[in-house]
């Protein structure tokens, strides 16, 4: 039971953190428009889908019944085999398609075919339950899957265009390393593969997320534009109805402005009952708007 609440913690940590990354991956798409983020995106959905499934079956196997579990066990394990296999074959284009490298025969066949031979295993594992060589021959695809695409990345580094891009698939890279050790124990003892989703899944989000923050830090603050008499003459303010309009917009009180112009404060009010006339506002947020737009 401990095992099991502290697998769903480390899937929630998992999906959390993919969440954020897709977030702002959406964001950055739609900000810069740029080709790669849309695979990017479809890429991350399936990776969170495999998230989601997965941490299914361990409330599955907690909470239903021995018979509905298992039908619904069926089912999910369906599902989470068909996803991985499209990212069997995605994942090599995904990557293939950053180095802008073609993907062509015999790439495409051999993909597809490894895909379809990780749907045909899961099938012979959904109807013979806990057979290891099925279950390791699952996860050696894969691993080999993604070694092959980090292989290629890594012959082809320079042919990524983005500087950003390129210095992600580096840090991509050193971690799939990282996390080798991680996967070998997942093809020798397949009942651990579950716990090696979620920490590889999590470590790969986390390098997106930092470049993503890291992105939007580094975004130039957009300053508001002064407030020219070129814009507030359309309504035929003069030029000491200008000057204070711009103290207004500093946020001064008439009591302030009076005294920063040497004027009155019957004047002011004067000015600015003018000002609201000539615009056809009723307040200071309102004339600011009008100004703004």
């Amino acid at each position: 039971m401990l095992t099991q609440g502290l697998t769903i913690l480390l899937y929630m940590f998992a999906f959390a953190t993919g969440c954020m990354t897709l977030v702002l991956a959406v964001v950055y798409h739609i900000r810069e428009d740029i080709e790669w983020t849309k695979f990017f995106i479809i890429f991350h959905i399936s990776l969170l889908l495999v998230m989601i499934l997965q941490v299914l079956m361990v409330f599955v196997n907690l909470f239903l019944g021995p018979t509905a579990a298992y039908v619904t066990g069926i089912v999910i394990q369906g599902l989470l085999a068909a996803n991985v296999s499209f990212l069997i074959v995605f994942i090599p284009y995904f990557s293939s398609w950053n180095i802008a490298k073609p993907w062509r025969n015999p790439l495409i066949f051999i993909f597809f075919f490894l895909a379809s031979a990780y749907m045909a295993l899961a099938v012979l594992d959904i109807i013979f339950q806990g057979v290891w060589a099925f279950q390791a021959s699952m996860m050696l695809i894969f691993i080999l899957t993604l070694f092959f695409s980090i292989a290629d990345i890594i012959r082809n580094l320079k042919t990524i265009s983005d500087p950003g891009v390129r210095v992600v698939s580096k840090a991509i890279i050193i971690d799939s390393f990282v996390m080798m050790p991680l996967l070998v124990i997942s093809v020798i003892y397949p009942a651990y593969r579950h716990l090696s989703y979620p920490i590889y899944f999590m470590s790969f989000s986390v390098i997106i997320l930092v470049y993503l923050l890291t992105y939007f830090t580094s975004m130039p603050l957009i300053k508001e534009q002064d407030l020219s008499y070129e814009v507030v003459s359309q309504f035929n303010i003069s030029q000491r109805e200008y000057a204070v309009v711009k103290l207004i917009k500093e946020g001064l009180t008439n009591k302030e402005i009076a005294g920063e112009l040497d004027i009155s404060v019957n004047t002011v009010n004067n000015h600015i009952a003018n000002i609201f006339a000539k615009t056809k506002v009723r307040s200071r947020i309102d004339l600011l708007n009008v100004l703004k737009n």
